[in-house]
């Protein structure tokens, strides 16, 4: 047959599709169907409305006769059966088309595959609402008439399928159901960020409808496109129902304007399509734990359940949140922690499994509709949430950090690496006598502010490549109960992805216990038994030693005082940031000698790094500025700043001694309250 075959003009001596039908004349008993049924090639309409009495009764269309007894009778011979169904309040809800020609039916069950297990021999077909399916296989179903050489039904079938012709480059919102047929490939692009501009993603079309929300503000306007996609439970690769929105629009808009189309509309198809099939090879890549670094918006799931008027839900509120910094990408930790939001995966579909670690085998088009995004833990934000996987890439770990930039006894260096590459070698490790205890790696780090205990923590995570796990101790609580879940909750997590955990100003914990405090004795007993059970490392750091509960002494594995920089400490440190922040401009590093005269300013770490970071600003605002002149500024500020505070600490110590030997005022004032009873006497 050639395809190159047009249908006739359908409507050359019709007016209408209707007046069409009234004017053929019917065909010749076929081998199928019921015995006379559907013959008459004429269209039979009604309305079906509620009576007085609020019964639903079904009219001839422009009467108002009840034809409930008789209808199947008068439209037994016709084609094609039209149903109006009207509200209550006199609004149409929706149409049925009921197809009882049964070469119509025929063709229909031959051509489109939702029908194709239908049983057309002792059933109609009927269609709701827009003859969708007629419409996306028209030109399938004029070739199927053509090879049947049933000419007489073809003009008639034409006027069915030939709707629209070729679809036009613009549409209405009531006719976007044209556009989607059924396992057409959706793509759905998301509105631009100004940060990282627009994502997208595509789906296997199921279904389209109106929206039906009891919402005050919608219309019940806006398209509901349904379909499948393919996502991780964290056991399994398998389909899932998702969904997108086309909002109402007035008038006609270009189709490259919509936002959610068929991907053979789209210009750029062939790009789209090889894109997404690179990204679905890197979703199914992430099925097990992966350390990456994360830059984008993405999903973040709250801490603490939706609350409503009737209790506690079990869902955690989704907002959007820009991360910027390092996650944990694992979908089967993520379902245990957060089994509400977990997907699910429609079992009785094509599911994929992977077989020894690797990614399962998918083809192009199963690739190209795996989810956008996947389940993980985000570090810096300490929250659960759902990652493009267009923003995930891996990490460029700073394995120098450990060996240069941090300041501290080279033998010191040696045992903690021996410490963390032994714990790593499970044949390696040195037990306790008690199963499960013992197995743990604790560090203490003491000493002044700024002297690189953090540092030695997060330096010893990349130089190991290992995460780091930041144990908040204000998110822990003040009670033992509290206090114990959190940590087993972070020890879990530490020792499930084998990260170096790091508990910062740990001293409310270690404290030393008293007869009088008994709740502090519960936290520092809770704290104690959890240290001797963790199998993991940890890092504790504290400035006040001093207070040590004496318990703790013996839980340490490795103590490392960190003392006051001193002159070669801190130039080695004002030389590591110096050439850290001229390195794309090396000529602007400055002298020697202006670092040795840096180094002489009493510094800690953190505040070189800050002076070190407002110098790098200036430069970049002002590039005809030295470096050397902008690291005076930084330090002439921070001066400024050291001796205000030390004034105003010294007023407040004054104020408080005054205040409580009744001389002076409460607040600071000391010699004005003394001045003031001087004139008095």
């Amino acid at each position: 047959m050639d395809d190159s075959l047009e249908p006739p003009n359908i409507f050359e001596s019709a007016n209408s599709f209707w007046d069409f039908t009234q004017n053929v004349r019917p065909v010749t008993k076929p081998s199928i169907g019921f015995e006379g049924a559907g013959l008459k090639c004429e269209v039979r309409r009604y309305d079906s409305v509620f009576n007085a009495k609020g019964e639903r009764v079904v009219v001839s269309s422009g009467t108002r006769f009840n034809l409930s007894s008789d209808r199947d009778s008068k439209s037994y011979q016709s084609s094609l059966v039209l149903t109006k169904f009207w509200s209550r309040s006199g609004d149409e809800e929706y149409t049925e088309l009921e197809i009882r020609s049964p070469h119509m039916k025929a063709a229909i069950k031959a051509i489109v595959p939702e029908f194709k297990d239908a049983d057309i021999d002792t059933k109609h077909i009927t269609l709701r609402d827009e003859p969708r399916c007629i419409f996306h296989y028209r030109h399938e179903l004029f070739n199927y008439g053509l090879c049947m050489e049933l000419s007489s039904q073809i003009y008639t079938w034409t006027v069915m399928v030939e709707l629209a012709g070729d679809t036009p480059p613009c549409l209405d919102f009531p006719n976007l159901w044209m556009l989607f047929r059924s396992d057409d490939l959706i793509y759905v692009t998301n509105a631009a960020s100004p940060t990282v501009g627009k994502t997208s993603r595509v789906f296997k079309f199921q279904s389209m409808s109106r929206c039906k929300c009891d919402r005050e503000w919608c219309r019940n306007k806006d398209w509901i496109i349904s379909g499948l996609c393919i996502d991780y439970d964290g056991s399994a690769f398998g389909h899932r129902v998702v969904r997108a929105k086309i909002p109402f629009y007035e008038g006609f808009r270009q189709l490259s304007e919509l936002l959610v189309l068929p991907l053979h509309f789209h210009p750029d198809q062939d790009a789209i399509r090889s894109r997404l099939i690179a990204r679905g090879k890197k979703f199914t890549e992430m099925h097990s734990q992966h350390y990456q670094r994360y830059r984008g918006v993405a999903e973040v799931l709250g801490n603490d359940r939706n609350v409503t008027v009737f209790g506690e839900e079990d869902e955690f509120p989704l907002q959007a949140t820009w991360i910027n910094g390092r996650v944990m990408i694992d979908t089967r930790t993520f379902c245990e922690a957060r089994p509400s939001h977990e997907p699910y995966i429609n079992m009785d579909r094509k599911t994929f499994v992977s077989v020894n670690g690797a990614p399962p085998e998918m083809a192009p088009d199963e690739l190209i509709i795996c989810h956008h995004m996947v389940a993980g833990f985000a570090f810096n934000e300490k929250h659960w949430g759902f990652f493009e996987v267009d923003f995930i890439e891996d990490i460029p770990y700073d394995s120098d950090a450990f060996r240069l930039s941090l300041i501290l006894n080279q033998e010191y260096k040696r045992m903690i690496l021996s410490l963390v590459e032994v714990h790593q070698d499970e044949g390696a490790q040195f037990d306790d006598f008690m199963a499960g205890k013992g197995k743990g790696v604790i560090f203490l780090l003491h000493g002044e502010p700024g002297t690189g205990k953090t540092l030695t923590a997060e330096s010893v995570a990349d130089h190991c490549k290992k995460p780091l796990l930041r144990i908040d101790a204000s998110l822990l609580g003040t009670t033992a109960k509290s206090v114990e879940r959190g940590l087993a909750s972070a020890f879990q997590l530490a020792e499930k992805w084998k990260a170096v955990a790091l508990l910062d100003e740990a001293d409310v914990f270690l404290q030393q216990r008293s007869a009088s405090d008994l709740e502090r004795n519960s936290l520092v007993s809770v704290f104690l038994r959890m240290m001797e059970y963790y199998e993991g490392l940890l890092f504790l750091t504290t400035n006040r030693i001093e207070s040590f509960d004496r318990a703790f002494k013996s839980r340490i594995h490795l103590a490392i005082l960190f003392p006051k920089l001193d002159w070669t400490s801190r130039r080695q440190l004002w030389a590591a940031f110096l050439t850290r922040a001229t390195q794309k401009d090396a000529s602007r590093m400055p002298a020697s000698s202006s670092i040795d005269g840096f180094a002489s300013e009493d510094l800690n770490g953190r505040q070189i790094k800050n002076i070190v970071k407002v110098a790098r600003a200036l430069a970049v605002k002002d590039p005809s500025r030295s470096m050397e002149d902008n690291v005076e500024s930084a330090i002439r500020a921070m001066r400024s700043f050291d001796q205000d505070f030390s004034s105003t600490q010294a007023e407040r110590d004054e104020g408080y001694w005054n205040s409580s030997t009744g001389r002076g005022g409460r607040s600071g004032h000391g010699h004005e309250g003394a001045k003031r009873r001087r004139i008095e006497e």
